[in-house]
């Protein structure tokens, strides 16, 4: 069995791994572990505790399932339900080391944090018809809240500090990136083509440079693309469509 993949987490583990955002930055994300399977680690997210009540009924527990008459001198700015933020006295100033898997683990048992799948996560809005008017709690139909979800094996930490160490080095990375010139970059995604094929089919180091040193002597390198097809390298222009093969002849 490959290094990481071995059976290490338990129901119940406090657990970090590196994730992402729609910008690209990589950040440390932590929760708890369901269970392990051999190629993955499925984990419960966790997050403060429901304190969102409708007209002071705690929102888990609220439910309006008839329509009520509009208030007097009701317009469209009317407010039909309040909305407040209650805090129990023994969870004001409570604090959480989210670096600490102790620390989490003290927080869930104490019930400051819960799983994410026991909160509401939508919308809270009214429903105005000619019958009147009721409070409904619905999810749009955009929505996708994540609860839960599955990490490869190797890729799951017992400690923020690695976790912390792979985000760095991805954000490092995309920086790196970034700082490369048109034609530098080129060069390296055709360089990682090249490398795929020669995992998979074997090539020597010989074979790989002959196809590294023909496709570099290409006009415009900035704008060509580089395939593995069925085993062969192909090359074509990125405004192209047409793929070409190569013929090395030494």
């Amino acid at each position: 069995m490959r290094q990481g993949f071995e059976k290490r987490f338990n129901t119940g583990d406090i657990v970090y791994w590196c994730s992402f955002d729609h910008t690209g930055k990589y950040y440390v994300k932590w929760g708890m572990v369901d269970e392990q399977f051999s190629d993955a680690v499925c984990i419960d997210l966790l997050e403060v505790f429901e304190r969102r009540c409708i007209n002071d009924i705690p929102i888990n527990k609220f439910e309006d399932d008839k329509y009520h008459k509009l208030p007097k001198g009701w317009t469209y700015n009317t407010e039909l339900y309040q909305l407040t933020y209650v805090v129990p006295d023994k969870y004001k100033g409570y604090k959480v080391d989210i670096t600490s898997p102790e620390s989490i683990k003290q927080a869930y048992t104490d019930g400051f944090l819960v799983k994410s799948d026991t909160i509401f996560h939508g919308d809270i809005d009214t429903d105005i018809t000619k019958q009147g008017y009721k409070i409904v709690k619905k999810y749009p139909y955009y929505m996708n809240c994540e609860t839960h979800t599955s990490i490869r094996s190797d890729k799951v930490f017992f400690t923020y500090a690695e976790a912390k160490k792979e985000a760095d080095a991805n954000n490092a990375e995309i920086i790196r990136i970034a700082n490369l010139s048109d034609y530098d970059w080129s060069v390296e995604q055709i360089d990682n083509t090249l490398n795929m094929w020669q995992k998979i089919c074997g090539a020597t180091d010989e074979e790989k440079q002959k196809y590294r040193d023909w496709i570099l002597k290409l006009k415009n390198i900035e704008n060509v693309e580089v395939r593995d097809s069925c085993g062969n390298i192909e090359w074509k222009y990125c405004d192209k469509k047409k793929w070409h093969g190569i013929t090395l002849t030494d």
